[in-house]
């Protein structure tokens, strides 16, 4: 289990580092294919409880709102529209369930489409390749030493009933490799030192946040993990869980430290 993490993430880290080196279309597409990817995983969970989903508006939604990230005054029209359409469908698919699906499925898009589209945001602010690299290695610090520590330290249980194998030391540990690394990529960011600790401390409490969530999705879906896309780490959902609730976040933060 371990090699197969440590397999992953030696795949997986190189691959969104150079999306975001490149920036641009070839990040907007990479976004929008990983967002794809999580939006089947979720239909596939919820499928397992007969929760009504449509996951094709709702990949057409995320690649909508991704795209409208590179244009920010599109975003809200494609927010809107996009409810709009799927309310629609609702309502002609004369079903019950249909006005489950609205809400799950307004819900999936927006939680991959609108959070994940913020690393293109992040990617365009001044020092944005950086920053952005300083937020994916500070989500990474956080996962690695959150695991770590948990793995040999642990013994409280966090919330035992969403995710059993996550403790308090664990958690500690995790926040603090997530405040080491920001202090570490702070100058390199053209951060402050205050600011990178700032930074590697919200982005670390929140990325757990993310993790929490998923964990209860899954916990509700009855699976270990969201795919079986990479190995060690399940799939999309399981690897950008963290990062996804972060990245709003980590925005608005750096957006009111002045960055911009």
């Amino acid at each position: 289990m371990l090699r197969m993490r440590v397999i992953t993430a030696a795949i997986g880290i190189p691959v969104m580092l150079l999306l975001l080196y490149f920036g641009g279309w070839v990040l907007v597409i990479g976004v929008s294919i990983l967002s794809s990817i999580g939006i089947w995983e979720l239909h596939r969970m919820l499928e397992r409880h007969s929760v009504r989903f449509f996951p094709m508006i709702a990949v057409i939604w995320v690649w909508a709102l991704i795209w409208a990230s590179s244009h920010h005054h599109w975003t809200v029209p494609v927010v809107t529209l996009g409810a709009v359409v799927v309310v629609l469908v609702a309502i002609f698919t004369r079903s019950p369930e249909a006005f489950e699906g609205a809400v799950t499925t307004s819900w999936g898009a927006l939680y991959l489409g609108l959070f994940f589209s913020f690393v293109i945001r992040i990617r365009r602010l001044s020092h944005g390749l950086h920053i952005a690299f300083a937020f994916f290695l500070i989500i990474w610090a956080t996962d690695t030493l959150a695991f770590f520590v948990g793995r040999q330290w642990g013994r409280k249980k966090l919330l035992p009933k969403i995710s059993p194998s996550k403790t308090w030391e664990g958690t500690i540990g995790g926040t603090l490799g997530g405040i080491l690394m920001g202090l570490l990529m702070a100058h390199w960011s053209g951060l402050t030192l205050f600011e990178g600790v700032f930074l590697g401390l919200v982005v670390s409490v929140f990325g757990q946040l993310g993790d929490l969530l998923e964990s209860a999705i899954k916990r509700y879906a009855g699976v270990k993990d969201s795919g079986v896309l990479l190995p060690g780490h399940g799939g999309i959902l399981d690897r950008f869980d963290s990062a996804l609730f972060a990245l709003p976040i980590a925005y608005y933060l750096l957006r009111s430290l002045g960055i911009s």
